[in-house]
């Protein structure tokens, strides 16, 4: 049997619980989006039309980023990623469909 290096299963065991905590978080996080976007009076259409962008884009972009993180190095990438992510988040205080619409395609 082929046996893993010292301390990574210890590591595999962060790695996943943080990983883990961060995707329950972001889809717990949906239907309280529609809510909001609802309260900033925007009909079903208008907010299906940001959640479709916002798939649309994951869709998109998780094409190129494997590519991108051997370019520019995982460590820069996932920086770029949380950069990216809260600005995303600040977007979600704006009422301007536009600015949510940017939010939604690059978070």
């Amino acid at each position: 049997t082929d046996e893993f290096p010292a301390g990574f299963v210890r590591f595999q065991v962060i790695y996943l619980s943080v990983w883990a905590l961060c995707v329950a978080a972001d889809w717990l996080q949906g239907p309280f989006v529609y809510a909001l976007y609802a309260d900033y009076g925007f009909d079903g259409s208008e907010i299906a039309q940001l959640f479709v962008a916002g798939f649309g884009s994951s869709l998109v972009f998780g094409c190129f980023v494997g590519t991108f993180a051997d370019k520019f190095g995982r460590k820069r990438s996932c920086l770029l990623y949380c950069l990216m992510y809260i600005l995303s988040c600040m977007t979600k205080h704006c009422k301007s469909y536009s600015w949510l619409m940017v939010g939604r395609i690059t978070g």
